[in-house]
């Protein structure tokens, strides 16, 4: 059993505190099945893509979760296979060679491991997904000072720079964008932001994104916000699109829950999986495809008018 300290503070008093003390207990915790856990994802980018394999761990343990070695690893997409080789240098992380997934295909992602530490018997873990389809691709990006005259909550409204892509989109509501910003060609820690980097193309499906329609009644719709004092006249931004479906969507969205939760003080978030197997695993086989585009930081944006 895990065993985790607790201390609990009584409050005695009529009206207005009078006293205060406090008693040290121990809460029997109870232990959580162990069970494989799959990390991966396959775009439609032409790249070296990952599988992750592990078992779970404890919420209060502090080591490194075991890794699962010596697995066969590999995607169908129709009558080809991508396979995944274990990097000698970090077990348990797969990597296939450069390739690319297709657009409204399925991919089916295929685990074997015939000797583990938790079973007697092999390993076999599976997941089919599809790939959506995404719009063509971006045309430019806009990087323009915040409009909104209401504020948006911890943003400094000086110091936002609003991260906007002009393109067609696709007639389907049911895209979900998972965001990246990268600036000078590295991945940008997109802060402020929203709770995480999901923007749904409800109501904005079939329009011709930030085009003339829809900027009608509205101001630029940005996808991401960054803070200025991070940018540099002449800074090259660029956004990244990944089209993920809904089921996708929740599961980042139970991960990103499940950070930091205290057990004692409320429910575990119940975990999403699109994992099928012999052995109870979870995690999740991601395949999308994404679009991107880029657009250079003026600082003459904040500039006052008249």
């Amino acid at each position: 059993m895990a065993k985790s300290k607790l201390h609990i503070v009584f409050l005695v008093g009529l009206g207005l505190l009078s006293a205060a003390c406090t008693e040290e207990i121990t809460l029997e915790m109870p232990e959580g099945r162990k069970r494989p856990v799959v990390e991966g994802s396959i775009s439609n980018e032409y790249k070296r893509h990952e599988v992750i394999l592990s078992y779970s761990t404890e919420m209060y343990d502090t080591e490194d979760p075991e890794m699962i070695s010596g697995a066969e690893v590999y995607v169908n997409i129709g009558n080809d296979t991508i396979w995944f080789h274990e990097q000698d240098d970090k077990p348990g992380h797969y990597l296939s060679d450069s390739a690319a997934g297709k657009r409204n295909r399925w991919h089916h992602l295929e685990i074997n491991v015939k000797e583990n530490t938790l079973y007697s018997r092999p390993i076999r873990m599976y997941a089919d997904t599809k790939m959506l389809n995404n719009a063509t691709g971006i045309d430019s990006v806009g990087l323009l000072p915040l409009r909104n005259d209401e504020g948006l909550p911890f943003v400094d409204e000086k110091a936002a720079v609003c991260v906007c892509p002009y393109f067609q989109t696709l007639s389907d509501e049911s895209i979900v964008y998972n965001v990246e910003l990268y600036l000078n060609g590295k991945r940008f820690k997109n802060r402020p932001s929203k709770l995480l980097n999901l923007f749904s193309m409800k109501g904005y499906a079939g329009y011709y994104f930030n085009g003339p329609e829809m900027l009608q009644n509205n101001a630029e719709v940005p996808v991401g916000i960054m803070n200025k004092v991070y940018l540099h006249e002449g800074d090259v931004v660029k956004v990244k699109l990944y089209s993920i479906s809904e089921d996708y969507m929740y599961f980042l969205i139970a991960q990103k829950l499940a950070v930091g939760v205290n057990p004692v003080m409320g429910a575990f978030p119940a975990m999403f999986s699109n994992l099928f197997s012999n052995c109870d695993a979870i995690g999740w086989f991601n395949a999308t495809s994404v679009i991107e585009g880029e657009g250079v930081y003026h600082e003459a944006i904040f500039q006052e008018e008249g």
